[in-house]
């Protein structure tokens, strides 16, 4: 266990005694990256109906959010997500030969060319974001709409962002 550790919720201000609750409805229990968010109150209370707004229905297919989401975890080396995502994949439909293959999705056969696309912009947005140029938006075009572009890019940068706090923190993995 890290230095940092989640915040119990008998610590927890009462604020957050409803968010607790329902995380033990939803999980069993707090898992330990909102825990870890809890040391900032405002940030959790702002930041759970932000990520559900980005990673929960949407005018994108859950499997193309996950596929996007769990390739950036990957890539970032993030157990925690990694982990989590990996059963959230499975959940909708992902194979575990999808899930492996990832990695090398280009020669897979498992994905046909929307998943690749997907896939291969993930990619690009995780590595290098300012890099991403015109004609891989057209490409990304030629299945998903501007709205939906928009979304997959928000649902990557999410992504980006629970692998950085929490390989950051140490967040020893506690969902998947």
């Amino acid at each position: 266990m890290s230095f940092v550790k989640p915040l119990p919720e008998e610590k927890a201000p009462a604020e957050l005694k409803p968010i607790y609750e329902s995380m033990k409805q939803r999980f069993g229990k707090m898992p330990n990256f909102f825990g870890m968010m809890a040391h900032k109150p405002e940030v959790l209370k702002n930041f759970l109906p932000f990520y559900s707004a980005v990673t929960g229905p949407g005018s994108v297919e859950p499997k193309y959010k996950e596929l996007a989401y769990l390739k950036t975890s990957i890539i970032n080396g993030c157990e925690y997500c990694t982990k989590a995502h990996t059963a959230s994949a499975r959940r909708i439909g992902i194979t575990d030969e999808q899930i492996r293959a990832l990695v090398f999705y280009h020669r897979s056969k498992l994905f046909d060319e929307k998943e690749k696309a997907v896939i291969r912009f993930a990619d690009q947005v995780t590595r290098a974001s300012s890099t991403v140029c015109d004609e891989q938006l057209q490409e990304m075009g030629k299945y998903f709409s501007e709205e939906q572009i928009v979304e997959l890019v928000l649902t990557i940068s999410v992504a980006n962002l629970t692998n950085r706090v929490n390989d950051s923190l140490l967040c020893d993995p506690d969902l998947g």
